[in-house]
């Protein structure tokens, strides 16, 4: 069944790929290379733990420095700081010299909708094949359910938004924002294409990120 439906949605999955870019917002008086070392703080929002660590996981795949997350974890616990809701720019400075880094990367999950499966009877035509966007998610076929005549599984994507931020810890400024939605085969892989586009997005003015020759 995987392979099935697989084969029906990753053509349309690559194409919202090609097309799909994050709403980018960069402070033109940023001076990125002084930028050496980074730390994500926790994502607030429903699956914000998963969030932290795809976005720690896009930074270290493109060359970042960044703080290893149990060093950061005793940090927020002394600071009495859970997530990027509680982050006050006000502490930024401090958070900085406690960890060793240049800039916070700070978060925020606003919408995590879950892939879900509904099996139709009673369909006049059980078998479709077509995709259909609705809302923030697509519903595709994956064909009859086998002893259940005129019945079909349709399936939904994961969707996804995250917004993002990265904060100079000497200044408190924002250096960085972006915004983006996304579909998936699940929250993990939306999630995924989200933070590697955010740190694609980085890789232009950051020298910090690694760059293939």
């Amino acid at each position: 069944m995987r392979t099935a439906r697989t084969a029906l949605l990753l053509p349309l999955l690559l194409l919202l790929a090609a097309c799909a870019t994050p709403k980018v917002a960069v402070n033109p008086r940023a001076d990125f290379s002084v930028i050496k070392r980074v730390a994500v703080l926790p994502f607030s929002g429903r699956n914000g733990d998963l969030a932290t660590d795809l976005m720690t996981q896009s930074l270290v795949a493109q060359g970042a420095d960044v703080v290893e997350r149990q060093r950061l974890t005793e940090v927020m616990k002394e600071q009495s700081l859970s997530n990027s809701a509680a982050f006050d720019p006000a502490t930024a400075k401090q958070l900085g010299k406690l960890l060793g880094v240049d800039a916070l990367f700070v978060g925020t999950v606003a919408e995590s909708t879950p892939q879900s499966s509904y099996i139709v009877s009673n369909s006049e035509n059980p078998i479709v094949t077509n995709v259909t966007k609705v809302g923030n998610t697509t519903v595709y076929s994956e064909g009859s359910v086998a002893g259940m005549p005129n019945s079909q599984l349709l399936s939904t994507t994961a969707s996804v938004s995250l917004i993002s931020r990265m904060v100079d810890v000497n200044t408190g400024s924002i250096l960085w924002s972006a915004s983006m939605v996304y579909e998936g085969f699940d929250i993990s892989s939306a999630m995924s294409g989200i933070t590697d586009a955010f740190i694609s997005s980085l890789s232009p003015i950051w020298s910090g990120l690694y760059k293939a020759k």
